[in-house]
């Protein structure tokens, strides 16, 4: 699973267990790899799901 960071634009993703990724100004952070994915926010309104066809998806509330 990937996420944008909607305030600097970054796109993470987490490749493996234990490979915890942030953006570049670190408002969000994922971690888990393909095996859970473990989400953190400052403000979770600012953050998007990115779908592997790109698609952007806003489910955080």
């Amino acid at each position: 699973m990937k996420i944008k960071c909607l305030i600097c634009g970054y796109i993470i993703e987490s490749k493996s267990v234990h490979d915890l990724v942030s953006c570049k100004c670190e408002s969000c952070y994922i971690d888990g790899g393909s095996d859970y994915a473990h989400i953190g926010a400052k403000d979770f309104s600012k953050i998007v799901k990115v779908l592997d066809d790109g698609t952007e998806v806003k489910d955080y509330k």
